[in-house]
């Protein structure tokens, strides 16, 4: 039997999540890919699904799942670079497919290896700059993404939808037990529901660009985890989160200035 903590916690995890992702797509639909991959950069699953595991455990057992999620955070660029790679060029169900086959491929492998914060930083690095290195020659997609009619019932469907996906995954997350805690927190629930609206309402193009977005954004919140995974034993779990959310912030901010800087120069 779950607890009644457990479905307090899920219940706001599941609208958090839904309500952000609903926002990144209407932001990419109104004012561009940019807005809606930053959007969803940041901790929106992961953040509430610590702040539950802090409530239950110590701050040994969130220093050891946030490094299982940085060591795994580096499959989230793997599906990334999927979905930018696949998404102009086929369906959207074998697009989305192969991103979460990629994520789960190379999620498999980081679990067989014990790391360290040292190596688990060299790995993100590593498939960072080689899924970047994939991307670059990407056509840019800047504007507002084209659309359909919008219908009534379609912002509040697709926030049901979101929260449905996003209370299954973390359910069936719950009985596998604390060992994949940290590979949970991190799957990528946000952006597989982003994925899916995106594919089927702005087509692959747009999604490609969204999803290359997100990319430049993400490793505010791989930095994030490392903050967490360094700060918890010594500060305490809350603190080193706070400390983690603003380092996520410092990060976009970044993001933001060096887009604003390129359009100057530009």
């Amino acid at each position: 039997m779950f607890p009644a903590t457990f479905w307090l916690a899920l219940a706001v995890k599941a609208a958090v999540t839904a309500c952000v992702v609903v926002g990144a797509l209407a932001a990419a639909e109104a004012a561009g890919p940019f807005w809606g991959g930053l959007i969803a950069s940041f901790p929106i699953s992961a953040g509430p699904a610590y702040v539950l595991l802090a409530l239950q455990h110590g701050r040994g057992f969130i220093a050891a799942s946030a490094l299982e999620s940085f060591a795994v955070n580096a499959a989230t660029w793997l599906f990334l670079l999927a979905l930018i790679r696949l998404a102009p060029r086929v369906r959207w169900p074998v697009a989305l497919g192969a991103a979460l086959a990629s994520w789960g491929a190379a999620t498999a492998l980081i679990q067989a290896v014990p790391w360290t914060a040292g190596w688990a930083l060299t790995l993100n690095l590593v498939v960072l700059g080689a899924a970047l290195a994939f991307t670059r020659h990407r056509p840019p997609v800047t504007g507002p993404a084209p659309r359909g009619v919008r219908r009534w019932y379609d912002l509040p469907g697709r926030g049901l939808a979101v929260a449905a996906l996003v209370t299954a995954v973390v359910t069936g997350s719950r009985v596998l037990g604390p060992r994949f805690s940290g590979v949970g927190a991190v799957f990528p629930i946000a952006f597989s529901s982003l994925a899916l609206l995106s594919l089927t309402r702005l087509g692959g193009a747009a999604t490609a660009a969204l999803m290359a977005s997100a990319m430049r954004a993400l490793p505010g919140f791989a930095l994030a985890l490392l903050v967490v995974h360094l700060g918890a034993m010594r500060f305490g779990s809350f603190p080193a989160m706070a400390a983690a959310l603003g380092v996520n912030a410092a990060w976009a901010g970044m993001v933001l200035l060096a887009r604003r800087r390129a359009r100057v120069a530009g």
